[in-house]
């Protein structure tokens, strides 16, 4: 009977067989945890696995949000401004203190004006001897009326009499303008009407 002589192995096949191992090991462990694409689903993702960490920045959008997700609780305090509000979507607030006032703006328009007007006779005398007969003349507006100008003119315009106005004064009555006094001077030689125009609105 033959008799079986055991053999060790050698230090060259024990290191063959590690690597052997080794290699079929690293393949299986490859194969296990690569995954096919689009192969991840929901339920495959444990919860609160996702952190802020996980999300990149500037990443979500607002199609991502469920509606009513964000509440007032989940945005920081002081940081809205008006400009995140669509227009007209706040209450008005109540009325604050008047302010001072504006300077004054310009002047307005007057009314229609009025002419109203009143005459004189005055005499001639010799013509042309400088010895001037005068007469004079006042004009007032109505009681709710104001004065903004006046003028004068004679009945005799011809181009050699010596007709002239000596003065136009105004009529003041509670620091307002409400007339015209005049006073004409004749030295034609004939009488001729002096007339006093004052034009009148209503103030």
């Amino acid at each position: 009977m033959r008799t079986l002589i055991a053999h060790r192995p050698s230090p060259a096949m024990i290191v063959a067989c590690i690597a052997l191992l080794v290699a079929l090991g690293g393949t299986s462990v490859a194969a296990v945890t690569a995954l096919a694409p689009n192969s991840v689903g929901t339920a495959q993702i444990k919860s609160s696995a996702v952190t802020a960490a996980k999300i990149r920045n500037n990443n979500v959008t607002g199609a991502k949000i469920a509606p009513g997700a964000v509440t007032g609780s989940d945005v920081r305090n002081g940081s809205l401004s008006r400009d995140d509000f669509a227009s007209n979507s706040l209450p008005a607030g109540p009325a604050g203190p008047a302010g001072p006032a504006g300077p004054a703006g310009p002047a307005g328009t007057i009314g229609p004006i009025t002419v109203r007007q009143a005459g004189v006779v005055v005499g001639g005398g010799v013509a042309h001897n400088s010895q001037y007969s005068t007469g004079s003349v006042t004009v007032n507006c109505n009681a709710n009326e104001k004065a903004i100008s006046a003028g004068t003119g004679w009945s005799d315009d011809a181009a050699d009499r010596e007709l002239w106005t000596q003065r136009i004064t105004p009529i003041i009555t509670n620091n307002a303008v409400t007339g015209y006094r005049g006073t004409g001077g004749n030295d034609s030689g004939n009488s001729s009407t002096f007339t006093l125009y004052v034009l009148c609105y209503v103030g």
